[in-house]
């Protein structure tokens, strides 16, 4: 089941909160687990066996780790055999998610997590957990399963011991969910649509302009799409006591990919950098095998994202250019602000074209259009969706900026913004309603407000 479904919107998540805030403190832990497992079943009770058998394994070699933690050689056979088989299993029950039915949901973030377990206690970050039910929660938390926001054992045994629950963590929650909710339904959906429609157009067929256009808008929903489920991570969290932590910022009209990189799946990019080139590399001194791992470490992190050639050409060519910028570029950055922007904005839609080409062949066509060869500047088809839906791209582009969380921000603490805060009960509900109505009619009428 997924968190953006009208069944969870409107029976599950109301019956779970219901039940979590009823029963006794000492139950609660059990009973996320309990429903974790239920949600996780919901529809194939096969799903499970795959986090139940991994739960059983980190849970018995988190001890072991702990019980050989002297003899140096053994504890790394344990970490090493556990990453390779946890990534194997991973990797093929990606790559055949349409034939399998075992756990093709949430399997890349249980298997970070669980590995960051295990290395952690490895390292020594943290102790090997006594309670199973507290490592079964931690691995299996839903709202983080589903919809990522990466964060360690260490920082959730803190919280487990001092959940932040209240009727004020209630309402911060359900409405950051809603915003997240409205952030995938209406904008990630709206964009992922227009994007199918541009996607017909063979790139042999596409002008210079919808090519560009149809890359800047499936950066959009790609953002907000991943955007909208971790704030719905975040708000289910603190709905039960738990603050996720934030995995999107602000990437857009940054100078730098540098900084564009920091504020675009956070947790993920710290997550390798924690337990991978920190773990790898971090004892070598010389400059080269630094700047091996460096760039390693991301071809890493695009094999994340899909185990294709692609995705791994995308990971390695985002950390040639971050190491080029720490090398080579940071100063010039620095003084030139505005021309960092647009070189900000073309590299990374530029790069972004890797993801949603079916292979490299399909990207270099998308390449060749995009830079003005073989085709035409401006078609039709490219000026009709530029100008039906320039406003939805602006608006887009804006709340994915500083400044639209920095107006946000400054409004909050106005006099003006404090009258507001009091109808944000009344403007979250009205949000709710639009995205239920957007969820309910949207396969059957194309989202609702494109032709309102």
């Amino acid at each position: 089941m997924q968190i953006a479904s009208l069944t969870f919107v409107l029976i599950v998540l109301p019956v779970l909160l219901l039940i979590y805030y009823l029963i006794p403190d000492k139950a609660r832990q059990g009973f996320l687990v309990l429903s974790c497992f239920l949600l996780y079943s919901w529809g194939n009770p096969v799903r499970v066996l795959y986090p139940s058998a991994f739960l059983c394994y980190d849970y018995g070699t988190g001890l072991l780790l702990d019980k050989v933690r002297k003899n140096r050689i053994a504890s790394i056979g344990i970490v090493c055999f556990s990453v390779l088989i946890q990534i194997v299993a991973m990797s093929y029950i990606r790559n055949t998610a349409q034939e399998n039915e075992f756990f093709p949901f949430g399997i890349a973030i249980y298997t970070l997590q669980g590995l960051g377990y295990l290395i952690g206690v490895f390292r020594k970050h943290h102790a090997p957990a006594v309670n199973f039910i507290t490592l079964a929660l931690y691995l299996l938390f839903f709202p983080s399963l589903f919809a990522g926001g990466l964060f360690s054992y260490t920082e959730f045994s803190k919280q487990n011991k001092n959940k932040n629950l209240n009727i004020i963590s209630l309402s911060d929650g359900l409405s950051l969910f809603i915003r997240g909710l409205a952030e995938k339904v209406v904008l990630a959906d709206t964009f992922g649509y227009i994007f199918r429609e541009l996607q017909q157009i063979a790139p042999e067929n596409m002008s210079m302009l919808t090519a560009w256009l149809m890359t800047i808008i499936f950066s959009m929903y790609l953002y907000f799409e991943l955007l909208g489920y971790s704030e719905m991570a975040r708000g289910l969290g603190r709905c039960f006591g738990y603050e996720l932590p934030k995995n999107f910022s602000h990437p857009f009209f940054t100078p730098s990919m540098t900084a564009f990189m920091k504020s675009y799946n956070i947790t993920l990019v710290l997550w390798f950098e924690t337990n991978f080139r920190r773990l790898l590399f971090r004892k070598y001194s010389d400059k080269y095998i630094y700047y091996t791992g460096f760039v390693l470490t991301w071809v890493f992190i695009g094999a994340w994202y899909g185990i294709r050639l692609k995705f791994i050409l995308w990971g390695f060519l985002i950390g040639a250019v971050l190491l080029n910028e720490k090398l080579f570029l940071e100063k010039i950055i620095k003084k030139q602000y505005i021309a960092g922007i647009v070189y900000t904005a073309l590299l990374s839609q530029f790069l972004w074209v890797l993801f949603f080409s079916n292979n490299l062949t399909e990207a270099a066509a998308y390449w060749k259009v995009m830079f003005g060869f073989g085709n035409s500047i401006l078609d039709q088809t490219g000026i009709y969706f530029l100008v039906s839906y320039i406003a939805l791209i602006l608006s887009g582009f804006y709340i994915a900026t500083d400044q639209f969380r920095n107006i946000t921000e400054r409004l909050s603490v106005s006099d003006f913004g404090q009258k507001i805060m009091n109808f944000m009960p009344l403007f979250h509900g009205i949000l709710l309603i639009f995205c239920l109505a957007s969820m309910l009619y949207g396969d059957q009428y194309e989202r609702l407000w494109l032709w309102m």
